[in-house]
């Protein structure tokens, strides 16, 4: 594709219309597999009718049309077929609805050839219902993962597979699988009820969360436009808020989290004058008005921490007693070794590092398998100059499982105590 113009349009629209398309697609097919493929077709139709028509006004609307004009005359061609099939339970509050059709009347194009845009091609119980779809309890946590990345953020499926480290055959075999479970055991396709929302929202989530963990900046990217539509669809739910805090603080901080050999960067090293202090201040201001609007969930308070720690210009302005309240509130709901061994780092910054110890060292039995626990306290014994105890404690890290460009650090750390 030649024009930058139109590869920057297009590349918009994806980001930013697949999932609404495909949910308002998939409430006309009832099949997942076939709304993939509308959409698809749709996309490809869109780089001939905008490079000769131009770029629609309502690119959405336009993509939204011309998807449910594939799939109907699929579903025309294959109506035999199709009937015999099991199909998405899409309105399963009210099944005898029946099937829901795109309006024909939105279909039609104008006098110039254009499809004509609909002024508002996709509702939000729609782009709900496939969210809760993907990250339905009764499918498997990594097919929740797959599937979220798939259908709610477009993410091509070879990309998926390279994120999570196996072929993509696997990885498209891991999707059908989920599609047909959905489909064959009946799952609806529905907004949950009041009720069941806050419990289904946290499904989402957490997953969204393991996306996190992934050092991926497509998947990234994926998680964070999940949590932005996630907060944009339910304004009266403050758990996305913090969740996409946590986002937005974790891509402020890339350029520094990282030295040049990729090995990390301990948090009192990093150049906060390199931190993205626009994504900072988002950040922050999402979690103080959840903070305002009475939220008090877990997501929202590792959204709390980590505004915390990142606000100030200067690690040591951090007000890490505040930190340390932040995780004991955090714990009420959390109350799990991770969630303390988060609770000691702070704990050493606030009172010291023989304090910070003292929390730790109780949690070495549920967490003497992780890398991470060793880490930190061979840093906070040598801090306290009990450096064989400290060598010590980073050979313990060497023989757990981690990221490799971490194991050249922690062998320059032995070096410079053994030396010293």
């Amino acid at each position: 594709m030649r024009d930058p113009s139109l590869a920057a349009a297009l590349a918009a629209a994806h980001r930013t219309h697949w999932g609404p398309v495909l949910a308002a697609t998939a409430a006309v097919t009832r099949d997942l597999d076939l709304a993939e493929d509308a959409v698809q077709e749709a996309f490809a139709q869109a780089v001939t009718a905008w490079a000769e028509q131009g770029v629609p006004d309502a690119p959405g609307g336009w993509l939204t049309v011309a998807a449910r004009r594939r799939a109907q005359d699929a579903m025309r061609r294959a109506e035999t077929g199709r009937r015999a099939l099991p199909q998405l339970i899409w309105e399963a509050e009210h099944p005898e609805e029946g099937t829901p059709e795109a309006d024909p009347e939105s279909t039609v194009r104008r006098a110039d050839g254009q499809i004509a845009d609909e002024a508002d091609p996709v509702v939000r119980d729609e782009q709900l219902r496939l969210i809760f779809l993907a990250a339905h309890p009764a499918l498997a946590p990594e097919s929740r993962i797959a599937l979220t990345l798939r259908l709610v953020t477009g993410l091509p499926t070879e990309r998926i597979a390279a994120a999570f480290h196996v072929p993509t055959p696997t990885m498209a075999a891991r999707l059908t699988r989920a599609k047909k479970r959905i489909a064959l055991s009946r799952i609806p396709c529905r907004v949950p009820e009041a009720t069941e929302l806050p419990a289904r929202t946290v499904d989402v989530l957490d997953t969204a969360s393991v996306l996190l963990s992934r050092p991926d900046d497509a998947v990234h990217d994926a998680a964070q436009h999940l949590l932005e539509v996630l907060s944009e669809l339910l304004p009266g739910s403050t758990e996305p808020a913090g969740l996409l805090a946590q986002t937005l603080l974790l891509r402020a901080r890339a350029a520094t989290r990282h030295d040049e050999r990729g090995r990390p960067v301990a948090l009192s090293d990093q150049h906060r004058s390199r931190w993205d202090r626009t994504l900072i201040a988002r950040a922050d201001a999402l979690v103080l008005d959840a903070l305002a609007a009475g939220g008090r969930g877990p997501y929202l308070l590792q959204g709390a921490i980590a505004a915390a720690v990142a606000v100030p210009d200067r690690h040591e302005d951090v007000d890490w007693e505040e930190v340390v309240a932040l995780y004991d509130a955090l714990l009420a709901h959390w109350p799990t070794a991770i969630v303390r061994l988060g609770r000691g780092v702070a704990l050493a910054e606030a009172r010291g590092a023989r304090a910070g110890l003292e929390e730790l060292d109780p949690l070495l039995g549920e967490l003497g398998d992780h890398r991470r626990i060793h880490v930190i306290r061979g840093e906070l014994l040598r801090r306290l100059g009990r450096h064989e105890e400290a060598a010590g404690a980073y050979r313990e890290a060497l023989a757990r499982p981690g990221e490799a460009v971490e194991e050249d650090l922690l062998q320059d750390l032995m070096t410079s105590l053994t030396d010293s």
